[in-house]
């Protein structure tokens, strides 16, 4: 493979993944994509472009050098074979490693989770705020707990649309929302206050 090839590979592995990035990149801002207050709208869709870029332009040279090393084969080639792959997969793992230290997953207030452990105390922790009214001191969980399996469970069961339910509402204090799409829904039979005893029951003990 001469070095005019080699140029093409490498054009077409940038061109690749420039237009694969671009293409995520656009479509973020098709599908209303909106990021955590504490996140750039700009800055976080490109640093998804750069990591499509650098997957896929990596990829493109990987497989470029292991099809230059299959054309050179010597009677070294069990040694730079998988010494080659091993380098590879040190590469991947320190740059993961380092890279992504402080984790993958940001709350809103620029905290970091990096296993399920810290994912659990940040789902139990209560939110900050709330758009439900104070509980009332005679509030029967109970009787809340029997309309709240009435009028979920006819259309999905809770467990199915749990953990949506936790990090998307609960956790950002918008149980009353979500509870009042709910009572839009035609044959949902839902009252304003049935809202609140349901949103109640659903904020403070599911």
């Amino acid at each position: 493979m001469d070095n005019k090839s080699n140029g093409k590979l490498i054009a077409l592995a940038i061109g690749g993944a420039v237009l694969m990035g671009t293409l995520f990149f656009l479509v973020s801002f098709l599908t209303g994509y909106s990021p955590a207050p504490n996140h750039s709208a700009i800055l976080t869709p490109l640093r998804s472009f750069m990591g499509w870029f650098l997957l896929i332009f990596c990829a493109s040279l990987i497989i470029m050098g292991l099809g230059k090393m299959s054309g050179a084969i010597s009677d070294k080639w069990f040694l730079s074979f998988p010494l080659s792959i091993f380098v590879i997969v040190m590469v991947m793992f320190f740059s993961l490693r380092f890279y992504w230290e402080k984790g993958r997953t940001t709350t809103v207030d620029g905290q970091y989770i990096r296993s399920v452990e810290q994912l659990n105390d940040f789902l139990n922790k209560p939110a900050a705020t709330s758009d439900l009214p104070p509980v009332p001191a005679d509030f029967d969980f109970a009787a809340a707990e029997k309309l709240t399996d009435a009028k979920c469970n006819k259309c999905h069961t809770l467990g199915s649309v749990a953990d949506l339910f936790r990090t998307k509402y609960k956790k950002t204090g918008q149980v009353k929302l979500i509870v009042e799409r709910m009572q839009g829904f035609p044959g949902a039979n839902i009252s304003d206050d049935e809202v609140i005893e349901i949103g109640t029951w659903l904020q403070e003990k599911y």
